[in-house]
């Protein structure tokens, strides 16, 4: 193979394909090719697509579409097609953007390199760039400090507006043995916060073990020397149990932060999602929640519009989110996904009904998170600097309470000219909040000021082309 073949991977959608964006990156490194993020020096661009969503799709074939120009005009030899998109509609992407060379789904990525050879027609030549197995090569391209685990691929859910199931397959989890190998070398690395993601990760192990092993893996991961944060992402409502709740409130080192997806609240809506609970069950689930940890945020998302959904359903939705009084919300307008159940649902809510609903309830949910962030003020954090802004001279920081690229960030005033490393973990006083964000000052108490940098460790490419 011709040395030095220059590769970026383009990363579109969740954390989940991330991680196997950065999983790629591992292949392809481990075959001899360098990698870039830059796409503009790149002569081989893979764009991990995502499909979840229609307008996912159309951010997918736009960013394709971009890429393909830069092909004609550039160095670029090759574009590749690969993830969520291409496993669900693969003769879209090839009849929208024909200068696509080679598709792969999300469960071939690992024949990347090989692809990527039969298409410059060349010849593997194999490396071996990281550690240890059992787990796949990876190049970790979060910053330096934290990292996401992905603990299982697919989903048994049957919810009827989700196309994961057609794209993913079933739930298949990772041996615990595996992923504590994987955790392990992160920390090692300098990863001080890990975030489990899956599709469903209350789920975890039940195909494996026959029953759910989270609250294990919670319990093992928490005790890794060095780790800072633990955080949960992907809960499952009605498969957060005692068990888990009790595994996250005995360890300091689990983030007091929890994402459960909820949906909806009224029981005709979430019958006719094929969800499990109800505002009840859900209320009875917060209150356990803060009991065993007062302090814990709770995100969650909520979709309206959907098939049949009345604005007496909808009232409930918004008493529902103005009692429980979340820490997080989103919110989304319903999608009719083909190959879905609900995309052929009768009694369709019109999209400007939908989206004026979407509108009140984050409304509502705006007066909330004031309240709840002006709660802080004149209060004491612990936040890790993530970003340095020298027009305004702050940090953009996030607490055990905010989620990277989710939620709101702590805005730290510092007089010094960036005094101190990104990456490093320091306590701060709230001064003033803001709807989605709180202003802060960091407290000179000789908290912890690790040797840290913006450094990104792998080649995950941004899409500015």
């Amino acid at each position: 193979m011709r040395p030095f073949i220059r590769c970026a991977v383009v990363s579109l959608g969740c954390p989940k394909n991330l991680v196997d964006s950065e999983q790629m990156l591992g292949w392809l490194a481990e075959s001899g090719f360098a990698l870039t993020n830059d796409v503009t020096d790149a002569e081989v661009i893979i764009v991990n697509t995502c499909g979840f969503l229609q307008a996912a799709v159309n951010e997918s074939l736009s960013a394709l579409r971009r890429l393909a120009r830069l092909k004609r005009r550039g160095n670029c030899r090759a574009l590749i097609a690969t993830g969520c998109l291409v496993s669900r509609f693969p003769e879209l992407v090839k009849a929208q953007v024909p200068e696509v060379d080679a598709c792969l789904g999300v469960l071939e990525l690992d024949r990347i390199a090989e692809v990527v050879a039969q298409v410059l027609g060349i010849r593997l030549r194999r490396q071996k760039v990281l550690a240890e197995p059992p787990y796949a090569p990876r190049i970790v391209s979060t910053p330096n400090w934290y990292a996401y685990l992905k603990i299982a691929e697919g989903c048994d859910r049957t919810c009827t507006f989700c196309a994961i199931p057609l794209i993913r397959g079933k739930q298949k989890s990772r041996p615990m043995d595996e992923l504590m190998a994987e955790a392990r070398a992160l920390v090692a690395q300098g990863v001080r916060e890990l975030i489990l993601i899956a599709q469903d990760t209350t789920r975890y192990g039940v195909d494996l073990y026959g029953k759910p092993m989270l609250p294990e893996l919670v319990r093992q991961l928490s005790r890794l020397d060095g780790l800072k944060w633990l955080r949960l992402l992907y809960c499952y409502p009605t498969a957060v149990s005692e068990w888990l709740i009790a595994a996250m409130a005995e360890s300091e080192r689990v983030a007091r932060y929890i994402d459960i997806p909820l949906q909806h609240s009224h029981p005709d809506i979430l019958r006719a999602m094929q969800r499990g609970g109800d505002a009840e069950t859900y209320a009875r689930l917060i209150e356990r929640l803060r009991a065993a940890m007062p302090d814990i945020a709770i995100r969650t998302t909520f979709i309206v519009g959907f098939p049949g959904e009345t604005e007496r359903h909808f009232e409930h939705l918004l008493e529902f989110v103005k009692a429980m009084r979340f820490d997080r919300l989103g919110v989304f307008v319903f999608s009719p996904e083909p190959g879905t159940l609900a995309a052929n649902f009768p009694n369709p809510v019109p999209s400007e009904v939908a989206e004026e609903r979407r509108h009140r309830l984050l409304i509502a949910q705006q007066a909330i998170s004031q309240e709840r962030n002006e709660g802080w003020v004149g209060k004491e954090l612990e936040v890790v600097l993530e970003r340095w802004d020298r027009r305004t001279r702050r940090y953009q920081a996030r607490s055990q309470y905010e989620a990277p690229d989710i939620d709101g960030v702590v805005l730290v005033r510092d007089g010094r000219q960036n005094g101190i490393s990104l990456g490093s973990f320091v306590r701060v006083r709230v001064e003033r909040a803001e709807v989605y964000d709180l202003h802060a000052v960091p407290i000179d108490d000789g908290t912890e000021r690790r040797q840290g940098n913006a450094r990104r460790r792998g080649c995950v490419a941004g899409i500015g082309v």
